[in-house]
């Protein structure tokens, strides 16, 4: 590929080219504006299957109404992950926690019994939810966080993954599904048009808890420490799509190699001779695919999130279309320029920033050792975290380098957090209901009171409280509840 080629490839805006750019089944239709915003503040909570299964609904949704005056329930209504159905079991299945309606999936390879939740007795779950939610005043979104292991009991799942720079499928984080194979396309779009035309829904949240290649591969990742040879994608789709666009895919894998070869080098402590950031920056004037694959990977997951929003919006203009922004980008300058919130605006209707600051440290160090096998290999893990903390705007007042695990951030970290979120989107209808940590054995009533309130100071228009309401002690979610009635949101 010809520099020239790679300066006008790169250079394309990603917000006016997300609007513009092809469906995934054909021509795309102008990406309609987000819904009208709600009079008042939308007060969220994410649940879990188990005890949506198992205990008695008006209870738990009497709780959560008297407690804290959720309006919107986020179930994890379809996932392959334990851990977001209930507790871990042997043999795990998972799948949809409502009725998969078959005349919505088609061409997939996917089965009814692949896509069905068998556990706690099978049965339409997500319908009783939305039946009782209602009686309670409650929205009901169907919460779709893309799962980050590959369902070893349903192996038709393997063709939707990716494949990485060795040819090798993946089955684990930091793959994933693939945002360009046809049949993930078609399995998402068939979920969302089942969940937007089967239930009396208010909306759907999907999130993606990954990031694109090049920064998998330099581990700037709050999940640091994965393989650098594991980089996505380069399945027959991708390389379809990337030479279409005119770059190399074997010039985009060698690129790839040569980023893997400097990390392993890196945790080995071999230094490059001029230091990492200039063996860094020298890989990309050698190989200008990498960038140029960089885009290709994050122009299809916002073209794959516009096509769902659109779907949706033909189906019932009214329905709120959200989407998870996983909390690595509080940490990482590289992710918060490719996940832009102006670019995510015109096919959003609210956006759901990860501000979880009581986890927050052991992330952000996780991130820092990670950049230390890399990009900024030449500076030592606490002047990382400093260079880092600057970039991203934390105040002087968070803990430093030797506490910041056990401290977290404070409550300022999750109002800047929110105010960057909300000035993303200004330009239009968009919403910015940040997750807010109200779990863990070190949240107290107090401390969730500063977290509430720090980020409606930010400008959010609605709450999620996270992450889970069986995790969350029953005072802390009356905390929230007594700051929310402080701000007379509820």
């Amino acid at each position: 590929m010809e520099r020239r080629d790679f300066i006008k490839l790169t250079a394309v805006g990603a917000g006016v080219a997300l609007a513009s750019s092809k469906a995934l089944r054909g021509e795309a239709a102008p990406v309609p504006a987000p819904a009208a915003s709600p009079a008042r503040a939308t007060i969220g909570l994410p649940i879990s299957i188990e005890p949506l299964a198992k205990r008695d609904l008006d209870v738990i949704f009497d709780d959560m109404r008297t407690r804290a005056g959720v309006t919107a329930l986020f179930p994890f209504a379809y996932t392959h992950e334990p851990h977001r159905s209930g507790p871990p079991v042997a043999n795990f299945h998972g799948g949809n926690y409502g009725t998969p309606h078959m005349q919505y999936y088609k061409d997939i390879p996917l089965t009814l019994e692949d896509m069905t939740g068998p556990e706690f007795g099978g049965g339409d779950i997500l319908g009783r939810v939305v039946t009782t939610a209602r009686k309670h005043g409650m929205a009901v979104f169907p919460f779709l966080l893309e799962d980050n292991v590959r369902p070893a009991t349903v192996p038709h799942w393997e063709t939707l993954y990716e494949v990485d720079a060795h040819g090798r499928r993946t089955d684990r984080h930091p793959g994933g599904p693939c945002y360009n194979n046809p049949f993930y396309q078609r399995f998402a779009q068939g979920l969302f048009e089942d969940y937007a035309r089967s239930y009396e829904i208010g909306g759907i949240m999907w999130g993606s808890e990954r990031q694109s290649g090049v920064l998998n591969a330099l581990a700037l990742s709050q999940s640091s420490g994965q393989d650098p040879g594991r980089c996505t994608c380069f399945c027959e789709f991708c390389q379809k799509k990337g030479r279409d666009r005119g770059i190399d895919p074997e010039r985009a894998r060698a690129g790839f190699g040569e980023i893997e070869k400097l990390v392993k080098a890196g945790r080995a402590k071999q230094r490059p001779r001029d230091g990492y950031f200039t063996a860094f920056w020298r890989m990309l004037l050698n190989y200008p695919e990498l960038l140029a694959w960089e885009k290709l990977w994050v122009d299809s997951r916002h073209e794959f999130q516009a096509s769902l929003y659109r779907l949706v919006k033909s189906i019932n203009p009214n329905l709120q279309i959200g989407w998870h922004v996983w909390h690595n980008l509080s940490f990482s300058p590289f992710q918060a320029a490719e996940e832009d919130y102006a670019a995510m605006a015109p096919y959003s209707d609210f956006l759901r920033p990860a501000v979880y600051n009581r986890v927050a440290g052991g992330r952000f160090l996780a991130f820092v050792r990670g950049a230390h096998s890399s990009v900024f290999g030449d500076l030592s893990e606490p002047e990382i975290l400093g260079m880092l903390s600057q970039e991203m705007g934390y105040g002087k007042d968070e803990a430093p380098y030797d506490k910041l695990n056990a401290v977290g951030l404070s409550a300022d970290y999750v109002e800047r957090e929110t105010r960057r979120a909300v000035d993303g989107v200004s330009v239009g209808a968009t919403q910015i209901w940040p997750g807010v940590d109200i779990e863990g054995s070190a949240a107290t009533p107090e401390t969730v009171g500063q977290t509430i309130k720090a980020a409606f100071r930010g400008g959010a228009r609605g709450i999620i409280l996270s992450r889970n309401y069986v995790d969350i002690k029953s005072e802390n979610l009356s905390g929230a509840g007594a700051a929310l009635r402080e701000l007379n949101l509820v």
